[in-house]
């Protein structure tokens, strides 16, 4: 039998991270890039950690991404990756847009400065 995408789940999204607590600040980012580490899941982990860590092996993903992939709030997909991260089964990372990456010399990049320059002149002319 199939659910329809507008029917409503029989257990709540947040018992898919088997917590009973109220959850724990999390440290990371929506945006946070996410890798396996390749340490082996251990026996208290759920269903859904393991699917967490089966989609950024070989690759990495951002939570809100994963959160997606596994039809789940945003929310519930930061606390699964916290989790994880602090069980050292995945590592967290914040990626560097392209422009804010130092050059060679260990300066902004030349694209970062022209649009700090555009930026700049748009305030001065209004």
């Amino acid at each position: 039998m199939s659910r329809d995408k507008h029917q409503r789940r029989l257990l709540p999204p947040y018992l898919a991270t088997g917590t009973s607590g109220a959850a724990l600040p999390s440290t990371l980012d929506t945006l946070t890039a996410l890798r396996a580490s390749g340490i082996p899941l251990a026996s208290y982990h759920t269903s859904v950690h393991r699917r967490v860590v089966e989609l950024v092996t070989g690759g990495s993903l951002t939570a809100v991404e994963i959160a997606g992939y596994l039809a789940l709030p945003v929310s519930v997909g930061l606390v699964l990756a916290e989790q994880l991260v602090s069980d050292g089964l995945l590592n967290a990372s914040v990626p560097i847009p392209d422009a804010l990456a130092p050059s060679r010399a260990g300066r902004p990049s030349r694209q970062l400065m022209e649009e700090v320059l555009s930026g700049l002149q748009s305030l001065r002319v209004a």
